[in-house]
């Protein structure tokens, strides 16, 4: 009888007979991404300068069904209002020819370029099913009318809705390509790899180019496979162990669910609910994983891939749920916001694969704190000011227009904007120190070490004020080794080590060789006397370089950490003396008792 299924509690790293095959399969799939990406620009440049001004030039606008036939949007001008077309309408017939029952817009926007004469009569179905014919004439006052109240300009639409997708595709297929150029057999990464081209095929422009072509069901495999490899991905972040170890039934729970959220039968809502929340509820498991790991590289590995990846899933379910409520169609409102919309979106994809991507190839882990706490700041103070902005609005208004009058209405915006000006300052100012206090600890110990050391000068001797000088330093700036070394008449001595073997070797001539890759950081140690030793410090733990702000730190506390080993080595030197001095004298007058002479008198004050 078989046993229970034994699930593994970790990915393994990827086999050499595993890379023969999914190498090629990744280089096919990104060729795939790169054409639908390329491809997808060239549709909706083609849609929007060669297909909507056939649609304009009549007073109507277009539209592509989830399953690609063609729909009619708004309608343009006051002559296509007036006769009652309707967004979701379609067009049956051209001049009396009728048209496939699915036809695409490349097919429609053609026969009605087609058309003769300066009218053209159209046969419409409306959403419910009513057919009339209506003849409308070619004018470009029809777009001009619509334009008429833009808030933003169609050109000035394309170019931002262009900029922020291609933006968020070229993010996701670099970050696949760093992924599987640096980690290619972290499976952890490798599943991240794919499952970033698989969006950026996916998304906007891809997205609009797979429903005009008739090809949504394809779009739909590849969104599934992309959000299964997800799933996967993030429970088993970022080690390829499932922490807790239920984990690895996630996997195959997420199997039907990705078959879920691609029917087309499902409430799209629903759908995307469900792949929203389960991404977000594996990422927000990772936080009990955090508080259990000692502070180190892992810690940070989480704390950027939970930032980069959850602040993108927050926009792009923010995103989606503005979608809901759109302006109504025809108002100005609504191109402007369904472009914030559109852009929000993007800026998700732009964010979600930086942080585990940023995470996996441990490039500037320990600049994670900064990042978080700026970002946080800015977006305490922008909700707190716009909350003041929005509840101070209408109480101003109706208080200006009670005593002044309702025509003062610029009065009321002015005095609500000197309003949440007002709180802007003191607001920033809290917030900034708070982020400062929970994020920026390691920094503070830094910059408290000077009044540290002019305490220690006093009473510690010079390996002790080196050991505990070196352990804030190498903390406070993730140093994986350091060392100081004091100058003395014939060469230098070890003062203290941290993380190195041998350190006594450091003080060997021509051990230090300028340029040395194990101490990429050299601070020379000098006061107001001159040079007192050198401070070394060893690779950062992730494996980068120093930034400037640790750089310009650790030179900032070189001259106090100078004079506090200069004053600590006088002390040591002249009780050292003192004792020689006692020493002495008691070896002399022990050696004149032995001799039998009398002890000599001590010389008088």
């Amino acid at each position: 009888m078989a046993g229970p299924i034994a699930l593994p509690d970790r990915l393994p790293a990827v086999s050499d007979r595993w890379m023969a095959w999914l190498r090629p399969l990744w280089v096919l799939l990104f060729a795939f991404a790169v054409i639908a990406d390329v491809g997808g620009i060239a549709y909706v440049l083609h849609d929007a300068y060669e297909n909507d001004p056939v649609f304009a030039e009549l007073g109507l606008s277009s539209d592509v069904d989830y399953d690609g036939a063609f729909a009619l949007g708004p309608p343009l001008g006051r002559e296509s209002a007036s006769k009652g077309i309707k967004e979701g309408s379609r067009i049956v017939a051209i001049d009396g020819a009728p048209l496939p029952p699915k036809a695409g817009v490349e097919r429609v926007a053609a026969r009605l370029r087609d058309a003769a004469g300066p009218v053209v009569r159209v046969r419409i179905q409306d959403p419910s099913g009513r057919i009339r014919d209506h003849d409308l004439t070619r004018s470009p006052v029809h777009a001009r009318e619509a334009s008429r109240g833009e808030v933003v300009s169609r050109d000035a639409r394309m170019i931002i809705r262009l900029v922020s997708s291609t933006t968020a595709c070229l993010t996701l297929l670099l970050c696949a390509v760093t992924l599987f150029v640096r980690r290619a057999r972290d499976p952890v990464a490798l599943l991240f790899s794919f499952a970033f081209m698989g969006m950026a095929a996916t998304i906007d422009p891809p997205l609009m180019m797979w429903m005009a072509l008739g090809l949504s069901n394809l779009s739909d495999v590849l969104s599934s496979a992309w959000w299964l490899l997800l799933v996967a991905a993030l429970a088993a972040f970022p080690d390829g162990r499932f922490t807790p170890p239920w984990l690895r039934w996630v996997v195959f729970v997420a199997g039907p669910l990705s078959v879920f959220i691609s029917l087309e039968s499902i409430d799209p809502n629903l759908q995307v609910a469900v792949g929203v929340i389960v991404p977000l509820a594996l990422l927000l498991i990772q936080p009990l994983r955090y508080r259990r790991l000692a502070a180190g590289i892992e810690r940070q590995q989480i704390k950027w891939a939970g930032f980069g990846f959850g602040a993108g899933l927050v926009l792009i379910g923010l995103a989606v749920g503005l979608t809901n409520v759109l302006p109504p169609e025809g108002t100005p409102q609504r191109a402007p916001f369904a472009l914030f919309v559109i852009s929000l979106f993007s800026l998700g994809f732009v964010l979600m694969p930086l942080g585990p991507m940023v995470s996996l190839v441990r490039y500037r882990l320990w600049e994670a704190d900064a990042v978080i706490s700026r970002s946080a700041a800015y977006a305490m103070v922008t909700i707190i000011v716009g909350i003041v902005w929005a509840a101070s609005a209408d109480l101003v208004k109706m208080v200006v227009s009670a005593v002044l009058g309702e025509q003062n209405v610029t009065v009321a915006t002015t005095l609500s904007a000197m309003l949440a000006a007002g709180v802007f300052a003191p607001t920033q100012s809290v917030v900034l120190g708070w982020t400062k206090r929970h994020f920026g600890k390691d920094a503070d110990r830094l910059l408290g070490l000077p009044a540290r050391l002019a305490v220690w000068r006093t009473a510690e001797s010079a390996p002790e004020i080196g050991m505990r000088a070196l352990a804030i330093v190498a903390v406070s700036v993730h140093a994986g080794s350091a060392a100081i070394l004091a100058l003395t008449p014939t060469g230098r001595e070890l003062v203290a080590a941290r993380d190195i073997e041998d350190p006594e070797a450091l003080a060997e001539p021509g051990a230090i060789g300028e340029g040395d890759p194990r101490f990429p950081l050299v601070v020379p140690l000098e006061d107001e006397d001159g040079p007192v030793g050198t401070l070394l410090l060893g690779r950062r733990s992730d494996g980068n370089r120093f930034n400037r702000d640790e750089r310009e730190a650790v030179v900032a506390i070189a001259e106090p950490l100078a004079e506090a080993l200069r004053a600590a080595r006088s002390r040591a030197e002249r009780e050292q003396g003192m004792q020689q001095k006692i020493i002495s004298a008691v070896e002399e007058r022990l050696a004149r008792l032995e001799a039998g002479l009398p002890a000599a008198s001590p010389k008088p004050a």
